[in-house]
């Protein structure tokens, strides 16, 4: 990859100074731009897009979409001129929106932490993959044949009363593997990866951005607890 990833190693970073390597055209005014280094977190893990602008002394783009493709960080941007590779440009986040974003993904991680806490994961509920954008929610493969929401709801809100703190770390696989509660299928077994840690509680692998300590998320609320063809599906809100 030929960016450095910013928001890996820290999520509270709101803009940065940057160099651009490549410059495809995707329409009128509109441009795909690779930099050398970047704050902004491509749409991927359930999490949604940055958005924000790039801008240098001639011109400001704004950065409607960041993508991950062909295993590099893209930024798509509407600007009335085209970008010049080489040109070093100022980036910003929309704070607001990344910070919506981070509550809501850490908020999925609670959930999580909370089912496990709970007895019920990973053993009889396996999860699967999860959405942290406007409609909330992770899939478990597996049923537990009763209804758990006011149990979860409960403990997930007692995590965040706690103001457990996040901790994140670059492992090798083999670390994850050993430390983690479980591993998520597709993992890449060949790199290091991502480790997320809530004090007290345990380690998955992550590579979204994350609030420093659970009282930032705010009250959780457990929408439902859906059983539907062997897997459980739940909601959730902040």
């Amino acid at each position: 990859m030929k960016t450095t990833q910013l928001y890996l190693e820290d999520s509270y970073i709101k803009e940065m100074d940057a160099t651009i390597l490549e410059v495809i055209p995707e329409g009128e005014k509109r441009w795909r731009v690779l930099l050398d280094k970047t704050v902004f977190y491509p749409m991927g893990g359930g999490q949604p897009t940055d958005q924000g602008v790039l801008t240098n002394n001639e011109w400001t783009g704004n950065v409607y979409q960041v993508m991950m493709k062909d295993g590099e960080v893209w930024h798509y941007m509407e600007c009335p001129i085209e970008p010049i590779v080489g040109t070093q440009i100022h980036g910003v986040i929309n704070w607001d929106r990344r910070f919506k974003n981070m509550r809501v993904h850490s908020a999925g991680h609670v959930v999580d932490f909370a089912l496990y806490q709970l007895g019920y994961s990973p053993q009889q509920l396996v999860p699967t993959k999860g959405d942290h954008g406007k409609k909330p929610f992770i899939l478990y493969t597996g049923t537990l044949g009763k209804d758990i929401t006011k149990e979860l709801d409960e403990k997930s809100n007692e995590l965040i009363q706690k103001g457990l703190v996040f901790t994140t770390k670059i492992v090798p696989f083999e670390t994850l593997e050993k430390e983690a509660l479980y591993l998520q299928p597709g993992l890449p077994t060949n790199k290091s990866l991502r480790m997320l840690t809530l004090e007290g509680v345990g380690s998955v692998a992550d590579g979204g951005t994350q609030v420093k300590n659970t009282s930032e998320v705010g009250k959780i609320a457990i929408a439902s607890c859906v059983e539907k063809e062997g897997a459980t599906i739940i909601t959730y809100n902040v």
